[in-house]
């Protein structure tokens, strides 16, 4: 006979709502950036967030939507993420390149990348992410009114 187990609400053992189980997300932040266009090397979003634990590990992913660039130019796009204010202090967790397909409207394209387990937190002191985004010539991000959005998903250890 299998036992059922019913609960309503689990709590950490001082009454709070931090329950640490292994594997499982624990925090979730969504940053985001409006459309823009981006010449030179550029921090498109620049955000902190205060972990739960010190000893987690993150799954980042970040999507561009709807950019256009000179056809065969180059654009990158790098995340950070650590304890420094200062964006390259921190760790890199993601480097990602693509090459455009025109200027045009319906030259549009998306990218998107991520990573998980590259950074494991030092400490639960505020955290900084950051996504810098470098472009061989002037790139459009997220045209006709669309968003540029980061997650951040803290997974417990």
């Amino acid at each position: 006979m299998a036992s059922i187990l019913n609960v309503d609400v689990i709590k950490d053992r001082n009454n709070g709502n931090d329950v640490k189980i292994p594997g499982h997300v624990v925090a979730v932040h969504q940053f985001t950036a409006a459309e823009q266009t981006v010449s030179s090397a550029t921090n498109v979003i620049n955000s902190t967030f205060t972990p739960k634990f010190d000893d987690s590990k993150y799954f980042v992913t970040f999507t561009i939507p709807n950019m256009t660039l000179t056809e065969g130019n180059y654009f990158q796009a790098d995340v950070y993420i650590g304890t420094d204010a200062t964006y390259s202090n921190n760790t890199k967790v993601i480097y990602a390149r693509t090459s455009g397909q025109g200027t045009g409207a319906s030259n549009t394209q998306t990218f998107c990348a991520s990573d998980y387990g590259s950074y494991t937190a030092s400490s639960s002191s505020t955290h900084t992410v950051t996504l810098r985004c470098t472009p061989e010539s002037s790139t459009a991000v997220a045209r006709h009114s669309a968003t540029v959005k980061m997650q951040v998903m803290e997974i417990a250890q």
